[in-house]
């Protein structure tokens, strides 16, 4: 019996699974992080910005809940980041003319997102308006790219790049 260790490499598969979830989750936590601290500074309660998520679903029932309507919004919130990496690595992997240069992909995506996010879900959602005032459109776009493009595009394409 040959008692040699048996390495496995990673399958394709398991490497876009992996660069998805990284990239979602820690996109999610970064723009989890930094609503709250900025709610708090402004002397509000630390969930409301999630209630707010929630109020995506549920309308103002979700403003007026407790707990359980942070732990609603912030999964709602993460499943919206996690959802956007996998589109991201789907897209990318398909439309061959798109960058694969994490920068450049993280700047592409955080605009999308927040493009789609403003324009086309919350008008469809509970809230039925955007929430980013376009005046005030281009401090919200660099936010999003710093805390959503960034994260999820430097895993993604990672995983891109490790599957050719």
């Amino acid at each position: 019996m040959n008692t040699a260790a048996i390495t496995t490499t990673p399958n394709n598969k398991s490497l876009a699974l992996r660069g998805i979830l990284l990239g979602g989750f820690c996109a999610g936590l970064a723009d989890f992080i930094y609503p709250t601290v900025k709610t708090v500074m402004a002397g509000n309660s630390w969930m409301r910005p999630w209630q707010g998520v929630a109020s995506g679903l549920l309308g103002q029932r979700a403003r007026d809940g407790g707990l359980e309507m942070v732990v609603l919004g912030a999964a709602l919130h993460w499943f919206i980041c996690i959802s956007a990496a996998a589109l991201l690595y789907l897209i990318v992997s398909r439309v061959r003319w798109l960058p694969r240069q994490w920068i450049a992909l993280g700047i592409i995506h955080g605009i999308a997102v927040l493009l789609a996010m403003n324009y086309v879900i919350l008008p469809l959602s509970a809230i039925g308006h955007g929430i980013y005032p376009l005046e005030q459109l281009h401090i919200h776009a660099f936010w999003h790219i710093v805390l959503v493009g960034l994260p999820t595009a430097f895993f993604v394409s990672r995983a891109l790049a490790r599957e050719r």
